[in-house]
């Protein structure tokens, strides 16, 4: 009988201690009730309006454009053969990537369209052109290597976040696919040139 009744209190006092414990008597933070807005992402970003390929289309070419541009002004400014070599791949690269792009567009059709990225990505070409016009004959070089350095890596974080997940059309896809490939190469020889 007294093993019973010891029984009996130890089964009471954990169901109250149960009972006690956070996870029973508040509902938990993290579950649905039914009623409340989307959680916020942990970035602390606001998730971005699902691109057209349109969009992704005119956001490639808006990429190429400012690339060729940046380039071109670098190899009127620098000396240094290693950064001109560079410029001038990043040139005949983009320029070869834009036309393959503005060929696609019209095959496909794919009307290339103006978005809020492709817009903030021309005002962040015309920085860096502003940037290296403002620089003297000694930094411009490590200003355009820097630059491309931090473009490419923002346009690839671009192509694997945004526009692959985007895309519907399958030569365009392929376009893309192409594009990343490049893209990941030239931070590569941007850096090994930064170390020199």
């Amino acid at each position: 009988m007294r093993l019973f009744n010891l029984s009996l209190v130890l089964v009471v006092g954990v169901a109250a201690w149960s009972g006690c414990s956070k996870g029973a008597s508040e509902p938990d933070p993290g579950a649905s009730q039914g009623n409340e807005a989307p959680p916020v992402p942990a970035t602390g970003t606001t998730p971005m309006t699902k691109l057209s390929d349109g969009q992704i289309a005119e956001i490639l070419m808006t990429v190429d454009s400012g690339e060729i541009e940046q380039a071109q002004l670098a190899l009127k400014r620098a000396t240094d053969p290693e950064v001109r070599a560079f410029a001038t791949h990043m040139i005949q690269q983009h320029t070869d990537a834009k036309q393959a792009g503005s060929q696609l567009a019209t095959q496909a059709p794919l009307r290339p369209t103006e978005s809020p990225k492709s817009l903030e990505l021309q005002q962040s070409s015309a920085k860096m052109l502003s940037a290296l016009n403002a620089a003297d004959e000694h930094s411009s070089e490590s200003t355009y290597i820097d630059g491309q350095i931090q473009q490419h890596e923002e346009a690839l974080r671009l192509i694997k976040d945004q526009l692959l997940p985007a895309v519907i059309d399958p030569a365009l896809r392929n376009h893309l696919t192409t594009a990343r490939g490049m893209v990941e190469q030239h931070p590569i020889k941007a850096r090994e040139i930064n170390k020199k």
